[in-house]
């Protein structure tokens, strides 16, 4: 059995062994490591060993069962680091979601206008005429603050150094910020546009 932690083998070691266990200091000091004994009575012959790479359980009560759990660290890869074209696009793409920001904040207030819009129509006498009023700044807000939480995990997968970002996508959010520069636009399809693009989706 092999696990990637000490504190995983020892989580192994609790679902097989069948009782307590605490250390017996005798037989840690003659065997030169520690040694962990049932508390149970009976059961003084099922113990651990912890050999450090390793910890042994021994069961006498299956049949001097031994069982090794052995601990591997994961290998360490050298961390990637970020591409200056990765940190400049995280930095437009910051930009573009303070700017989602204040129209957020904006949509907000427009709503407060809104509400007291409404109780000032409910307010008016009755007289027989049907009122209505379109509102709209509740879900605009909402749309913003979709907007904003897209832009913002797009920007955390692109100065995350363990993401694998590909050029075609750096290309094509490029492409987008500077259709947007040219236009003089914000579509507010942009950040669903440049979520799908990094498969934001799949790296959840």
């Amino acid at each position: 059995m092999k696990v990637t932690s000490k504190q995983e083998a020892w989580n192994k070691v609790n679902e097989i062994f069948p009782t307590d266990y605490v250390k017996d200091e005798h037989s840690s000091s003659r065997a030169g490591y520690p040694v962990y004994r049932s508390t149970a009575e009976g059961h003084h012959c099922d113990y651990i060993c912890d050999l450090g790479d390793r910890l042994e359980v021994n069961l006498d009560s299956s049949h001097l069962e031994t069982v090794n759990i052995w601990i591997e660290q994961p290998s360490q890869e050298p961390t990637q680091e970020l591409s200056d074209e990765r940190k400049k696009l995280a930095k437009r793409l910051q930009r573009v979601t303070f700017w989602f920001t204040g129209e957020y904040v904006k949509e907000l207030a427009n709503k407060e206008k809104e509400d007291a819009a409404v109780k000032a129509m409910q307010a008016e006498p009755d007289d027989g005429q049907i009122k209505c009023m379109v509102l709209t700044a509740e879900n605009n807000a909402k749309v913003m603050l979709e907007c904003i939480k897209e832009l913002v995990q797009a920007v955390d997968i692109l100065t995350d150094r363990e993401e694998d970002v590909d050029d075609w996508m750096l290309a094509g959010i490029t492409a987008m910020l500077d259709k947007c520069n040219e236009q003089k636009v914000i579509p507010f399809d942009l950040p669903t546009s440049i979520y799908g693009l990094l498969g934001a989706e799949w790296r959840k």
